[in-house]
């Protein structure tokens, strides 16, 4: 009797373990979801990869304005005028990649390519295009609490992009939320401390944008999780000098620490009262926003030579340590900046200019004006109110 209880009570032991490893079914959501990933991409922004754990290509998928035209492991292998890597790393004043033109020759135009556009680097080390001697003629990087900024001038034929391109922005988003290009990913090691960096691990950014037209270029990293967003992708319409306001220096290579910008779209008038704008479908020539953008202070500024960042030979490249000078200054703003074309609805060209006193350039405060908005590509005529007075 005692050998059969002993018996019945592992029967029943083992029963109860062999119900607790069961798995349950998927609900019908999880399998349709399963589906859906396995035939169709999701936003790109949604995906998320450690460095050089990205797949050969983020969006294979033939689905909308996919697949995509590149690949995204990219290496030593891949190298070379003509690679396709949609995979676009920037650190530091000396190491950085830009979205530039697929051709091999400059005849791509920004509102053509945005979805096909390629990482061209200033080091050979991140197995895509390498921008030639003397490419970049002038840059400020700006590192601040919540982002890092690369703004400067540019041949844009360096990037095989014509060279009168008034311009156009590349984005995470775009109209179907899949990237501008398609499956292009970016990672750095110079998030800012706020926002998990660390200088040395290299980390995906999510949040990012990078104009490029007119000679004249900017590239912005957020953090993750940025409140309020100065990655902002909306105001594709009015350029680097809004969306990226700094110094724009032809001619000057320097890196800094600097203030916060004020959030896109957003400023204080001279009554003291802080106002929205709301970027339209699309503005006319002679378009006016009514107000400046304020230029951020900096400070802790280190001033190099292009010689000391891009040095001919970019084989074995590494980040020059050697600064000419180091000064603290409140940063001017130039005339130019780059504008863009929204995927789907908007110009296919476009360039911003302002047209600011020179004591606006250098005020570290808000200022409020009207600058002038220099829109191509046969776009329709602004209208309807341009400010709306937040409470």
């Amino acid at each position: 009797m005692l050998a059969l209880a002993v018996a019945a009570t592992l029967a029943l032991a083992s029963s109860a373990l062999a119900e607790t490893t069961i798995t349950a079914a998927p609900s019908p959501s999880q399998v349709a979801k399963a589906k859906r990933a396995e035939t169709s991409p999701q936003p790109l922004t949604d995906y998320s990869y450690s460095y050089g754990q990205q797949p050969y290509q983020v969006n294979p998928y033939n689905v909308g304005r996919g697949p995509q035209s590149g690949y995204n492991i990219c290496n030593s292998t891949t190298s070379g005028s003509d690679a396709q890597c949609q995979t676009l790393v920037a650190n530091n004043a000396s190491d950085f990649c830009l979205w530039g033109s697929p051709t091999t020759d400059a005849t791509g135009t920004i509102g053509d390519i945005e979805a096909a556009v390629v990482a061209y680097c200033t080091t050979d080390k991140w197995g895509a295009r390498v921008l030639p001697e003397g490419a970049i003629t002038g840059l400020q990087v700006m590192h601040t609490s919540e982002y890092i900024q690369w703004t400067g001038h540019i041949n844009m034929t360096a990037l095989n992009l014509v060279a009168d391109d008034t311009g156009g922005e590349l984005d995470p988003h775009g109209a179907d939320q899949l990237g501008n290009p398609l499956g292009g990913i970016v990672f750095s090691t110079g998030l800012p401390s706020a926002v998990g960096g660390d200088n040395s691990t290299m980390q995906q950014v999510i949040s990012w944008n990078n104009f490029v037209g007119s000679g004249v270029f900017c590239m912005k990293f957020c953090g993750p999780i940025s409140s309020p967003n100065y990655c902002e992708n909306r105001f594709d319409l009015i350029g680097c000098e809004y969306n990226m306001p700094a110094a724009y220096e032809d001619g000057v290579f320097n890196e800094c620490d600097g203030d916060l910008q004020d959030v896109v779209g957003t400023y204080t008038g001279t009554d003291g009262k802080t106002s929205t704008w709301s970027q339209p479908e699309s503005l006319a020539a002679d378009s006016t926003l009514p107000w400046t953008p304020r230029v951020p202070s900096s400070s802790n500024c280190r001033t190099y030579s292009s010689a000391d960042l891009f040095p001919a030979s970019l084989l074995g490249y590494q980040t020059s340590s050697g600064a000419a000078s180091t000064t603290s200054s409140a940063s001017s703003m130039s005339t130019g900046s780059a504008a863009s074309s929204r995927s789907g609805s908007s110009s296919k060209g476009a360039s911003a200019t302002g047209d600011s006193s020179a004591a606006a350039q250098k005020t570290s405060g808000s200022t409020s004006g009207a600058a002038h908005v220099v829109v191509s590509g046969g776009v329709l005529a602004f209208a309807g109110a341009l400010v709306a007075a937040l409470v």
